[in-house]
C-alpha cells in the first residue's frame, strides 16, 4: 500500500529523530556529584546483609515476568479502544481494521500524551514509596535491632528486600502496561504471543542508554518487525517458552534497574532519586514504544518496501544496559526463521 503525504513526512521525521537520538549523548552529573553517588552505592552494596537483598531480589525477580506481564496487559481493553476510533468515524469492528487507516487517523484518536504521562506519574510515586522504605530500612540496619542483635541481624533487612522488589514489580507492569496500551492504538494486540515478544524488546529500548545499547535494540526491534511484517512462523513460542523468556527477561529487566536505581540507599536524597527515576524510566519506554509502533506500522503499510535498519547495526551489540530479547529466544530455539533468507522455510510452515 502506498504512503500518504502525511504517513511519508512522518516516516522521514522518525528516520531523522532516530538518528538524532544516536548522536546524543546521554547527560552526566557533575564529576564531584558522580563520586558522592559512587561512594555511597559502594556503602550501600558493602553494608551488613546488602549482598542477601540483590541476591533474593534478582532471584526473585524471575517470578515477576509472565504475572506482571500478563496482569499488566489485560487492564488495557480493545473493545475500548476500537469504541475510540468508532466514535471518531471510522467503520471499524476489529483491531485490523485499524491498521487500514491513515496514520493521519491514528494521531487524531490515539491519547499517547495520556498514556506516557499518566504511567510515568504513577511510576514516581511508587518510587518515592519504596525509596521512603529503603532509606528507613538503611538506617536501621545501620543502627542495629532495637534489642541490640546487630546490623547483620536487622529486621530493616528485609523491609528493604520486599520494597525493592515490590517497586521493580510496579515499574515492570506500568512499562508492560503503557507499551501494551500503545500497541492498542496502532491495530497490535499485545495479548499474542509473538507480540509480547515485541513488547519486551520495545521495553529494552525505553531502558538503553548509550549509542552502543540504543544501536543494538533498534538493530533488535528492526529485525523483529521484519519477522511480523512477512508472518515468519512462530511455531516453537508456545505457553512454557515464552513464560521462561519473559522470567529471564524480568530478571534482567530487574537487574539493570537496580543499577539505575543505587541512589536509593543514600538517605533522603535517595527519595527524589527513587520518584525521578521511576518517572524517567517509564517517560522513556512510552516514548519508545510510541515510535517502535508508529514505524513498524509505517513499515507494514509499505508492504516492507521500508525498513528502518540502521547502517552497521547488529542486535549483538554488547551494552551494559542491553536486554537482548533475540538472544533469549535463540537459546529457547524459539526465534523463527526469516522467510527474507530461507523463503523455502516460510512456505514450509
Amino acid at each position: 500500500m502506498r504512503l500518504s503525504s502525511y504517513e511519508q513526512r512522518e516516516w522521514d521525521r522518525l528516520q531523522q529523530r532516530k538518528a538524532a537520538s544516536l548522536r546524543k549523548q546521554p547527560r552526566r552529573l557533575p564529576a564531584k556529584a558522580r563520586g558522592r553517588l559512587s561512594a555511597a552505592a559502594d556503602m550501600a552494596k558493602t553494608a551488613p546483609g546488602a549482598d542477601k537483598v540483590l541476591a533474593g531480589y534478582a532471584t526473585a525477580a524471575r517470578g515477576l515476568g509472565k504475572a506482571t506481564g500478563s496482569t499488566a496487559t489485560r487492564t488495557v481493553s480493545v473493545k475500548y479502544v476500537i469504541k475510540q476510533y468508532q466514535r471518531a468515524g471510522h467503520d471499524i469492528g476489529s483491531l485490523a481494521g485499524i491498521q487500514q487507516l491513515d496514520l493521519s487517523a491514528v494521531d487524531a484518536v490515539a491519547r499517547l500524551s495520556r498514556i506516557r504521562y499518566g504511567h510515568s506519574v504513577l511510576a514516581a510515586a511508587g518510587g518515592f514509596g519504596s525509596a521512603a522504605v529503603v532509606t528507613g530500612g538503611e538506617v536501621l540496619a545501620g543502627a542495629g535491632t532495637v534489642a541490640g542483635a546487630g546490623a547483620g541481624a536487622a529486621p530493616g533487612l528485609g523491609t528493604v528486600a520486599a520494597a525493592v522488589l515490590a517497586d521493580t514489580a510496579g515499574v515492570l507492569g506500568l512499562a508492560a502496561r503503557s507499551v501494551a496500551a500503545t500497541a492498542l492504538y496502532y491495530g497490535y494486540d499485545p495479548h499474542r504471543p509473538e507480540e509480547e515478544i515485541f513488547m519486551m524488546s520495545v521495553i529494552g529500548l525505553g531502558m538503553a542508554s548509550g549509542t552502543t545499547a540504543k544501536t543494538a535494540a533498534y538493530a533488535e526491534l528492526s529485525q523483529l518487525t521484519q519477522l511480523l511484517a512477512r508472518s515468519a512462523p512462530w511455531a516453537k513460542l508456545n505457553e512454557k517458552v515464552l513464560t521462561k523468556i519473559a522470567q529471564q527477561f524480568a530478571a534482567k529487566f530487574g537487574q539493570t534497574l537496580t543499577k539505575k536505581k543505587l541512589g536509593q540507599f543514600v538517605p533522603v536524597a535517595g527519595m527524589v532519586v527513587g520518584a525521578g527515576l521511576n518517572y524517567w524510566v517509564i517517560d522513556q519506554i512510552s516514548v519508545a514504544a510510541h515510535y517502535a509502533y508508529r514505524e513498524r506500522f509505517l513499515i507494514e503499510k509499505s508492504g516492507g518496501k521500508l525498513t528502518g535498519t540502521l547502517d552497521g547495526a547488529t542486535p549483538s551489540a554488547q551494552a551494559d544496559d542491553v536486554i537482548d530479547v533475540i538472544e533469549l529466544l535463540r537459546e529457547e530455539d524459539a526465534l523463527p526463521p526469516d522467510p527474507r533468507e530461507n523463503p523455502a522455510a516460510g512456505e514450509e510452515a
